[in-house]
């Protein structure tokens, strides 16, 4: 194996989609009610004219849906492009009559399904439980873990709340600010102008107790200029399947069924010229090192020739010693030649 079969790997492993990336990242999980239809909606960040929706590793025989369309079904499985802002594109996905055999990994994206311009990795778990009469997705976080949700669909104000149930008492209220940042026990909430949805809300160190629905936005919490209510799930981590605490999630805490969940460009993704910049750097600084190693023992070994070479034409080249006589009348100069093997001639 050479420099260039070691080069090869690292770039391949860099760039190779699935579970592999550059960055590594839990993914979003969506749970949904065996028998049930659900759309989730990638946002992406760059646009093409190529898109496929794929599950697992998204090798040839993964792939679900591909194509130059911006609408295509395959059995139970269809996609839907439209354009996004900034340049982006928006991918929704589509399963009908789910089963646990739904469950696993998926990717959307747009480019080629094995080495995708911009793509969203999520992971869907599907349960033979009802999920109190909601056939479609809910988006749902595993016990433990700190679980971020988008609050998409609203338009900014400079107050901002997160809420537990729909924020009809000032009881429900989470947090209630002016600022882009703030934090209130496990619970935060974050404004970034330049990310997809602008506004995030975080549960630290979920329990099964915070499954339930919650509401965020903007303006005031009890009178929402716009604002967002959604259901959360927290998952059993023990189990891979819905946790018990689904039980609670009553018919009278849901709100009219909204299958069309929405998810960011996972952690990996990227614009194309970042992905290559990432790449190359560590590219770069590998080809400089060896250029410079090899450009010093190159060096080096020029100049040991050059200091033998030299060493040999001094032990090899005859020595003339011009001896002048002392004598001020004699007209001639004695010529000293010295041989190895003979003694001096004069």
């Amino acid at each position: 194996m050479n420099i260039h079969h070691v080069l090869f790997f690292f770039i391949c492993s860099a760039l190779r989609g699935g579970h592999t990336g550059l960055v590594s990242a839990k993914l979003n999980i969506y749970s949904a009610a065996e028998g049930g239809n659900g759309t989730i909606s990638c946002h992406l960040s760059v646009a093409a004219s190529r898109k496929f929706f794929c599950k697992e590793e998204c090798k040839a025989e993964d792939v679900l849906v591909k194509t130059d369309d911006d609408v295509a079904q395959r059995d139970r499985y269809s996609i839907k492009y439209r354009n996004g802002p900034s340049g982006g594109g928006i991918l929704s996905v589509t399963i009908t009559r789910m089963t646990k055999s739904d469950s696993g990994r998926y990717r959307c994206g747009v480019g080629r399904n094995s080495l995708p311009d911009s793509y969203t990795d999520f992971e869907i778990r599907v349960s033979d439980a009802p999920l109190a009469g909601h056939s479609g997705f809910i988006r749902s976080a595993v016990e433990g873990d700190n679980a971020t949700f988008p609050c998409s669909s609203t338009v900014y104000g400079r107050q901002k709340f997160f809420c537990k149930g729909q924020c009809e008492k000032d009881d429900d209220i989470l947090i209630e600010t002016d600022g882009n940042r703030t934090q209130s026990g496990r619970y935060s909430l974050e404004y970034k102008e330049v990310s997809t949805f602008g506004l995030d809300v975080t549960i630290r160190q979920a329990t099964r107790s915070d499954t339930g629905q919650y509401s965020c936005g903007y303006g005031s919490a009890l009178a929402p200029d716009s604002h967002k209510t959604f259901p959360i799930i927290i998952l059993d981590a023990a189990t891979p399947g819905l946790s018990s605490s689904s039980e609670r999630f009553t018919p009278s805490s849901v709100l009219p069924e909204t299958t069309d969940q929405v998810t960011a460009p996972s952690s990996a993704s990227c614009p194309p010229y970042l992905l290559y910049l990432v790449v190359s750097l560590p590219l770069v600084v590998v080809l400089m090192a060896v250029l410079l190693l090899l450009a010093y023992k190159w060096k080096t070994r020029r100049s040991l020739k050059t200091t033998r070479g030299t060493a040999d034409s001094v032990h090899m080249k005859p020595s003339f010693t011009p001896s002048v006589s002392t004598c001020e009348d004699s007209t001639y100069q004695n010529l000293r030649y010295t041989r190895k093997d003979q003694d001096p001639i004069y």
